[in-house]
């Protein structure tokens, strides 16, 4: 008998940081806003199918939890390849 694997989804937080540059080349905050809130119904999406969140710090909520307190601020504060 074969069983498929559900897995939880990739979360988006170290994806999120294309839409902090963009931003931050534009100005305009809405992608990374809009972004931003799909990466928290994912979250709470996965939690409430898995009953638990992923611990990995990029991909996961760690991760995510930086990437939205970047967010905020409107700066992206983790290293990436432009800073580098």
């Amino acid at each position: 008998m074969i069983t498929s694997v559900i897995s939880q989804p990739n979360f988006t937080g170290g994806n999120g940081y294309a839409f902090l540059k963009l931003h931050r080349r534009t100005g305009n905050p809405l992608r990374a806003r809009a972004f931003a809130m799909a990466s928290i119904d994912q979250v709470r999406d996965a939690r409430a199918t898995f009953g638990r969140g992923r611990y990995s710090l990029w991909t996961g909520d760690p991760g995510l939890a930086i990437y939205l307190s970047d967010c905020i601020t409107g700066e992206p504060g983790s290293p990436t390849i432009d800073v580098i």
